[in-house]
């Protein structure tokens, strides 16, 4: 599992915000790094700066839910990325039905993974008929992700549950 922290900037001198998330997972010490080397201008007094560090934020996630077959030609849209329910031989963002609704779900989840459009996005699973789709990105920014259906036997449950975490300030001004 990844440990993210989510870093707000806002320099006095202009109005300009840098937000970033920084992956804190084993194996990404150059990050670390990186951070630690943009932190020493601050604290050798070269730059000032309001820090906003939140630790442990959450991610966003909706629900795809399938209670029976969805219909060929029937849609649902992701972050603006429409898909399209077939009866077989679905490619791109397409889904094939299926009267089992765990198969359906899996073939949903699997159509959302495929997609170029929502790569670094969201990611999606399924079980027993319900696909859960999350954030890329933890935090409350993953709230604000949009998730339609316009599907027989399917419904959706928008984006939330999304947080940003404890918020820490770290002075350099």
């Amino acid at each position: 599992m990844s440990s993210y922290a989510r870093i707000l900037l806002t320099s006095p001198l202009t109005s300009a915000q840098l937000s970033s998330v920084l992956n804190l997972a084993p194996g990404q010490l150059p990050a670390l790094q990186n951070l630690e080397n943009y932190l020493s201008g601050f604290s050798g007094g070269n730059q000032m700066a309001l820090l906003e560090v939140d630790v442990n934020p959450v991610y966003a996630y909706g629900l795809l839910t399938s209670t029976g077959s969805a219909v060929a030609a029937e849609t649902f849209t992701l972050c603006n990325v429409v898909f399209t329910a077939r009866n077989s031989g679905a490619t791109g963002n397409e889904f094939n039905v299926s009267g089992t609704v765990a198969i359906q779900a899996a073939n949903i989840a699997a159509a959302i993974n495929a997609s170029a459009s929502l790569a670094g996005i969201v990611t999606a699973s399924s079980l027993d008929g319900v696909v859960t789709i999350t954030s890329a990105l933890p935090g409350l920014i993953g709230n604000g992700l949009q998730l339609s259906e316009n599907l027989t036997n399917v419904s959706a449950t928008a984006f939330a549950h999304g947080t940003d975490g404890t918020t820490y300030d770290l002075d350099f001004r």
